[in-house]
């Protein structure tokens, strides 16, 4: 034992700092800051992919005849758009028996009106327009919701 009482100062040893990684973490920090706002200004490095730009391609309805084929019609002038007959991978129908288990009691289909969305540049979702409920038609078919997708836009004059 040291004849040092212990609550003398020459006990207590400053704790040290570690400079050299403390430098370290805030340049790293400073670099990715200067980074993220060069980018965000010159656009030098960013790759826009519009992901989150959702277009309106039209409203539809959605009708069903007697052999069980799906007619897509133009609320205004009740021009049929797209027809989908009756098959065993039939998107439309996935699509619309996912939006009635959404909802809850079943509605008359024939007088709701459907928003088909383009979300960037692949993504297809019906919206039941009176509830908002929202169906993405890319997992039921990719290709025939994307061939939907233009077939609307095509009627209403285009991409809005």
């Amino acid at each position: 034992m040291s004849g040092i009482p212990a609550s003398d100062p020459r006990h207590q040893r400053a704790a040290a700092i570690r400079w050299l990684p403390l430098l370290m973490a805030a340049g790293l920090v400073v670099f990715t800051l200067l980074s993220v706002t060069f980018a965000n200004m010159t656009g030098h490095g960013v790759v826009r992919t519009g992901a989150n730009a959702i277009v309106d391609t039209g409203h539809v309805m959605i009708r069903r005849d007697a052999s069980g084929t799906i007619h897509v019609a133009d609320p205004a002038t009740d021009a049929i758009i797209a027809s989908y007959p009756m098959a065993h991978d039939q998107f439309l129908a996935g699509a619309l028996r996912s939006l009635e288990r959404m909802r809850g009691p079943a509605s008359e289909e024939s007088t709701r009106t459907f928003a088909v969305l383009r979300i960037g540049s692949g993504s297809v979702f019906l919206e039941d327009v009176g509830t908002g409920d929202r169906i993405s038609l890319n997992a039921f078919n990719r290709a025939e919701s994307l061939a939907l997708a233009q077939r609307v836009a095509a009627h209403n004059g285009g991409q809005k």
